[in-house]
């Protein structure tokens, strides 16, 4: 499945099965073959470090498993650190960031794939590149009650995508050699965080791109060790993400 919808966003070419794609299945596909940067940076966003670190604590670190490890094999690791804690008037502030990259790509680098076009075969072709991202910022947050905390951060989020065919794709009349993307984009991010009892957290959080109008909402039910949720893209081609990660605090 990873591999298939891996090859979807490379290529842009629409993958046929023998399922019963509904008219929303076949439009989210479409909307994915046509602009596959779009996608691969939602998935991208996915891998970011959301929730606050917990009062008390020095530094997060987190990893996310779904849906960016699996299926799509977008393996990233995120930190935060605090600066200062909240004290008085003065609110946590920490710095946090992370990386990640697409591993199929890397294993596929070099080698034979075979795609699918209007249901026929491809002859074999061989695909070089990377799919990378990084992202970065500054975060406050401070009590707005004794068991709610209100954020406030700025964030610069970044993919680059490039991938070279040995031997173009005929689409639609039209052939792609290559794929080159490069997206690097600055976030106003606004949250809360709702303390639930035994180290358990609700926490939601709204997004704006400063350069695109991007938005995005998430909302995240943290525990002691994982995080799990749902992403929102509004204009993006799946538009709700359910999302897993994994994470230690020192």
């Amino acid at each position: 499945m990873s591999l298939a919808l891996f090859l979807l966003s490379l290529s842009g070419a629409p993958l046929k099965a023998d399922l019963n794609w509904t008219t929303k299945g076949a439009a989210i596909g479409l909307e994915i073959a046509t602009n596959p940067g779009g996608f691969l940076y939602d998935i991208h966003q996915l891998n970011e470090t959301v929730v606050p670190t917990r009062p008390g604590r020095r530094a997060t670190f987190s990893v996310q498993m779904l849906p960016t490890f699996l299926p799509f094999t977008m393996a990233g690791f995120s930190g935060r650190f605090n600066i200062t804690k909240e004290h008085g008037g003065w609110p946590q502030i920490e710095v946090f960031g992370g990386m990640d990259r697409m591993l199929a790509l890397d294993y596929l680098s070099g080698r034979k794939v075979l795609g699918l076009i209007n249901g026929a075969d491809i002859e074999d072709n061989s695909v070089t590149g990377l799919i990378k991202g990084r992202h970065y910022g500054i975060s406050t947050a401070w009590s707005a009650h004794p068991k709610a905390r209100v954020q406030l951060a700025y964030e610069i989020s970044a993919l680059e995508v490039g991938a070279n065919f040995s031997e173009p794709f005929a689409i639609a009349g039209s052939s792609i050699s290559s794929i080159a993307v490069n997206i690097e984009e600055q976030f106003i991010l606004v949250g809360a965080e709702l303390f639930r009892g035994d180290r358990h957290y609700l926490f939601t959080q709204m997004g704006y791109g400063l350069q695109s109008s991007k938005i995005m909402a998430r909302i995240v039910f943290s525990g002691r060790a994982w995080d799990w949720g749902f992403t929102v893209f509004p204009e993006g081609a799946l538009v709700i993400y359910p999302t897993l990660g994994f994470k230690f605090g020192l």
